[in-house]
């Protein structure tokens, strides 16, 4: 996300909201990045000691030509290397894909805020869940996403849209119009 696409989104937002939208993006993006070189740092480990069972198995082979129990013991070995270097492929993997999903769910919910946490792990199930859906091949995020949050309350309502009163004179601007502050109390407008 550049400085320019959002300006082009939110033209008059001032260079303090626009730094403050920069540095919440970057610190998800550093999150990602710090998650993903753990998974690496997890991979790499896992590869190391791949290398050390490969050798202890030369050396095995080695030692145990012609020899049953060894013959034996070697190809359990062999099985076990076998079994954690796929466990530890799957879960890297995994984990990637994890990270992707989190970062693609963040980076389309934005600025939004949720009415509460529990709604916002529902909804990234729920838009994880999508996203693998063959009938949604071809959407972008922001369509599913607006596809399952449309016509629900899961974001906190914005109260700097709710019309400010000050006591004893309507409106802050001084003017009372009772057809606004009916509706801003949720009211039905007042029949004559």
């Amino acid at each position: 996300m550049k400085r320019e696409d959002i300006k082009k989104i939110f033209p008059d937002a001032t260079e303090e909201q626009l730094k403050g939208l920069l540095d919440i993006n970057t610190a998800d993006i550093g999150k990602a990045k710090g998650e993903l070189e753990a998974v690496k740092a997890d991979l790499e480990k896992a590869n190391g000691t791949l290398r050390e069972y490969e050798t202890t198995i030369a050396d095995m082979k080695k030692s145990a030509e012609g020899n049953e129990d060894f013959k034996k013991k070697f190809e359990e070995l062999e099985q076990r290397i076998a079994d954690e270097k796929a466990e530890a492929e799957k879960k890297a993997k995994e984990e990637a894909e994890e990270a992707e999903y989190a970062n693609r769910f963040k980076t389309v919910v934005g600025e939004q805020k949720w009415r509460d946490a529990l709604t916002e792990k529902a909804v990234y199930a729920e838009f994880k869940t999508a996203l693998q859906d063959e009938a949604n091949k071809g959407k972008g995020d922001k369509d599913i996403l607006t596809a399952l949050t449309q016509d629900k309350e899961y974001f906190a309502k914005d109260p700097a849209r709710v019309p400010a009163f000050s006591r004893g004179t309507g409106f802050a601007g001084g003017e009372v119009d009772d057809a606004a502050v009916r509706a801003a109390m949720g009211l039905s407008p007042k029949k004559d």
